[in-house]
């Protein structure tokens, strides 16, 4: 004689489950799929910002930006070393090559520093006159 008191689920029951848990993974999987580039593109904005302030530092008590006067070529922040002590450490953490920064203008008074070069897939942002440009 078979008693009626089963205990457990049912396969059906258990499909539902399955069923649910992928619905919830297929949604939730690709809204964390991407940070990790959004925290790469963060931390190379930061980046920005520090060699934009030593820039504005350096100008501050020079009175101008280092190497202004010879030419608009892209120079490494070797000059701003006394503002910015580990300027080699900072590099972009998507592409990991290093911040350059250039001096323009009619006067010479204006600076853009960028966190790519051309291998770099992703343009993380520039500064230009001391404001962000992303």
């Amino acid at each position: 004689m078979v008693s009626g008191n089963w205990s457990g689920f049912t396969l059906v029951e258990l499909l539902v489950v399955v069923v649910v848990i992928g619905i919830l993974a297929a949604i939730a999987i690709p809204k964390f799929a991407n940070l990790s580039e959004q925290a790469r593109t963060q931390s190379c904005r930061h980046n920005l910002r520090s060699l934009a302030g030593a820039l504005q530092m350096y100008y501050g008590s020079a009175g101008h930006y280092p190497y202004e006067n010879q030419g608009h070529r892209w120079r490494n922040f070797s000059a701003t070393e006394e503002y910015l002590q580990n300027w080699k450490k900072l590099r972009c953490p998507s592409c990991d090559t290093h911040y350059r920064y250039r001096i323009t203008g009619r006067h010479y008074d204006n600076f853009r520093v960028r966190g790519w070069n051309r291998n770099c897939k992703n343009n993380h942002g520039m500064y230009r006159n001391g404001m962000p440009t992303w």
